[in-house]
């Protein structure tokens, strides 16, 4: 799919992911505020993202940084309560069999701190942001399926906005601008472009 086109599509996604999680923010107004801030913060940013297209690089950074700070959040607490986290794993993919369960923890916790370190550093951006995308809305709909709200984390949003992020140019403070500023930007637009076709 051609950048054009799967900006479209991603800025569809998410003004429809938005629209949702502000109705769910709505008809939950009567929660304390603390149990909504995490859902507004995430909102509220990816809202400036969509309502800019990524256009205004400081916004784009902002998205990014959100989505990297949304997998900070979910990994602190785990190394103190592993135990915990395989049985929130296990509530979160209840469809699937328990003996997958620990493995599960395990290849998402490593997956999320590589795209919490790119997302964050801004370290190959654009791909980071497009397997935030998937693990995102992987993550989003097997709470669904659980019968868990993925709006409490605004999960959706997450999901696509990192999508949208990945048709944008959110290289403000990252490794990638300090690569194009070494090497020029013909040559990373190259390697971008020679590793997008052998993805293909």
């Amino acid at each position: 799919m051609e950048q054009s086109r799967l900006a479209t599509v991603a800025f569809g996604l998410l003004w429809v992911a938005l629209i949702f999680q502000t109705a769910w923010t709505i008809f939950y107004a009567s929660w304390t505020i603390g149990a909504l801030t995490r859902p507004l913060i995430f909102t509220c940013g990816f809202l400036l993202v969509a309502l800019t297209r990524g256009r205004i690089r400081w916004i784009a950074l902002l998205g990014r940084l959100i989505v990297a700070g949304a997998f900070l959040t979910a990994l602190m607490n785990r190394p103190g309560n592993w135990d915990g986290f395989v049985r929130y794993t296990a509530r979160v993919n209840s469809f699937l069999p328990h003996e997958a369960i620990p493995a599960v923890a395990v290849l998402a916790t490593i997956t999320e701190c590589v795209l919490c370190t790119s997302m964050l550093f801004g370290i190959n951006t654009r791909w980071a942001a497009r397997g935030s995308a998937v693990l995102l809305f992987l993550f989003a709909t097997a709470m669904t399926i659980s019968g868990l709200s993925q709006a409490e984390w605004a999960v959706y949003v997450l999901s696509a906005g990192a999508l949208a992020l990945s048709t944008t140019d959110a290289s403000l403070l990252s490794v990638d601008s300090v690569i194009v500023s070494a090497r020029g930007p013909k040559a990373y637009q190259r390697d971008e472009l020679s590793t997008s076709r052998a993805v293909r």
